[in-house]
C-alpha cells in the first residue's frame, strides 16, 4: 500500500472525528448539559452550517474540475474546519453555535475534493476494498473523540476537548497535501472557451451539469436515493445521543461506550463491505443495508415505547456501527461507478448537494417535530424509517448498467 493510499485513508481519521465525536456526540450533549439548549437548538444550528454546504458545494465542485490540482482547496477547507472547531465552547455562545456551523460547513466541502481523489488512489478493480478501507480505518478518529471524551472532558470539560479535535483535524489532514499524488485532470471545458476566467467557466460548466446529468444512466435516481437516505442517517448519527439520553435515560459515559460498540464493529465490518461491493456492486450491497437498517429503526423505536432492557442497546450499537459502514462503502464507489472521470468534481459537488440537502432537512425536521410539535423523539426517529424505505425504492429502480457516458464533444 503505497503512500497516496495511505495519505487518503488517514484523511478520514480527521474526518469522522468530527462527525462522529463532535457532530454525533459531544456538541449535542453540550448544547443539552450545558447550554440548556433543545433538540431544535441542535438541528437548527447544524442546519444552517449545512445549507452554507449546500449553496457552495456545486459551484466549488466545478472550480475544482478547472483547477489543476484540488489538494490546496481541501487543505484550505480542512484548515479552517479545525481552527473553527477550537472555538466551539471557548468564546460566547453565540460565536461558539456560529464557529460550530462554519466547522460543519468547510468540512463537507472539504469532503467534495476528499471523495473526489478516490479515484486517484485506486481503481475499477479495487475501488470498493480501498473505499471500505478508508471508511474502517476513519472510526479510529471516533475512538479517539471517546477518549478524549472519558480522560480530558470528564475532567477539564468540554472547551479543552473541542480545542484537542480541532487541532487533530488539521494534523489527520497533513498527510493527504504532502503524499497523495493526484492523477491528471481531464480539465475538459464544456461549451466555453479556455481563456475564460476560473469562476465563470465553472458557472458556466455547471450549468451545464444539470443539463447533462441524463446522459449518466442512474446517476440521477441515485442522487435521489442519497437524499433520503442522508437525511435518515445524518440525522440519526447526531441526534441518536440525545435520544439515548432523554428518552431511554442513560448517562453520558454510557452513551460513550454505546458509541464504542459501534465503531468496534464499524471498523471490520467496512473492510468486508468493501470487498462484497467490488464482488457484488454496490446496489446490491446497498439495498442490503438498507433493508437492514429499516429493522434497526424499527427496534430503536420499540425501545422508546415498550420498556425493554437497556441492554438491547449493546445490539443496537454494534448494528448500527455495522450499517453506518456499510452504506458509507457503497456511497463513494456506486458515485465513481456512474460518472466519467473527467467530470468527477463537478458531478460529486451534486452529490455533496443531494447530501447536504437531506441532512438539512433531516436536522430541521427532528427539531421540528420533537421541539415545535412537542410529538417526542420516537415520532421523530419514526421519520427517518420512512425516508429509508423511499431511498431503497429508488435503489432498486435503478438499472445496473455502470457504462460510462461517451465524451462530449467539447468547444474550445
Amino acid at each position: 500500500m503505497n503512500l497516496s493510499i495511505i495519505s487518503w485513508i488517514i484523511y478520514d481519521i480527521g474526518n469522522t472525528l468530527f462527525n462522529a465525536g463532535i457532530t454525533g456526540l459531544f456538541f449535542p450533549l453540550w448544547v443539552i448539559t450545558k447550554l440548556n439548549g433543545t433538540d431544535a437548538t441542535v438541528g437548527y444550528t447544524l442546519a444552517i452550517g449545512l445549507l452554507a454546504t449546500l449553496i457552495i458545494s456545486p459551484i466549488i465542485g466545478a472550480v475544482s474540475d478547472q483547477a489543476k490540482t484540488r489538494k490546496v482547496f481541501l487543505g484550505i477547507s480542512t484548515i479552517l474546519c479545525g481552527l473553527s472547531t477550537t472555538l466551539i465552547g471557548n468564546s460566547t455562545i453565540i460565536v461558539s453555535l456560529l464557529s460550530f456551523g462554519f466547522a460543519v460547513t468547510t468540512l463537507h466541502i472539504g469532503d467534495i475534493f476528499y471523495n473526489s481523489m478516490l479515484k486517484d488512489v485506486s481503481s475499477k478493480k479495487n475501488i470498493g476494498f480501498i473505499g471500505g478501507i478508508g471508511a474502517g480505518i476513519g472510526y479510529l478518529g471516533a475512538i479517539m473523540a471517546i477518549l478524549i471524551g472519558l480522560f480530558i472532558i470528564e475532567d477539564q470539560g468540554y472547551p479543552l476537548g473541542f480545542i484537542i479535535m480541532g487541532i487533530l483535524i488539521i494534523i489527520f489532514g497533513i498527510p493527504i497535501l504532502f503524499y497523495l499524488k493526484e492523477k491528471p485532470n481531464k480539465k475538459q471545458n464544456r461549451y466555453i472557451n479556455i481563456s475564460t476566467n476560473i469562476l465563470k467557466r465553472s458557472a458556466i460548466q455547471l450549468k451545464h451539469t444539470l443539463k447533462d446529468i441524463k446522459e449518466f444512466p442512474g446517476l440521477a435516481k441515485f442522487l435521489i436515493a442519497r437524499f433520503w437516505y442522508s437525511w435518515a442517517m445524518y440525522t440519526a448519527s447526531t441526534f441518536t445521543s440525545l435520544y439515548i439520553l432523554e428518552t431511554i435515560g442513560l448517562s453520558e459515559r454510557q452513551i460513550q461506550y454505546l458509541l464504542f460498540t459501534g465503531i468496534i464493529t464499524a471498523i471490520p465490518s467496512a473492510l468486508i463491505w468493501g470487498k462484497m461491493v467490488d464482488k457484488y456492486k454496490p446496489k446490491k450491497i446497498l439495498s442490503i443495508v438498507l433493508i437492514l437498517w429499516i429493522l434497526n429503526l424499527i427496534i430503536a423505536i420499540s425501545a422508546g415505547i415498550f420498556i425493554i432492557s437497556d441492554n438491547i442497546w449493546w445490539f443496537i450499537s454494534g448494528f448500527t456501527g455495522i450499517l453506518i459502514s456499510g452504506v458509507w462503502s457503497c456511497d463513494r464507489p456506486y458515485m465513481h461507478l456512474l460518472i466519467s472521470d473527467e467530470f468527477i468534481g463537478e458531478y460529486f459537488g451534486l452529490h455533496g448537494f443531494s447530501g447536504r440537502l437531506g441532512s438539512i432537512l433531516g436536522t430541521t425536521s427532528w427539531g421540528f417535530i420533537v421541539t415545535t410539535m412537542n410529538l417526542g423523539q420516537p415520532v421523530a426517529l419514526s421519520s427517518l424509517g420512512l425516508c429509508i424505505l423511499l431511498s431503497l425504492i429508488f435503489i432498486l429502480s435503478i438499472e445496473t448498467n455502470y457504462k460510462k457516458r461517451e465524451k462530449t464533444k467539447w468547444k474550445n
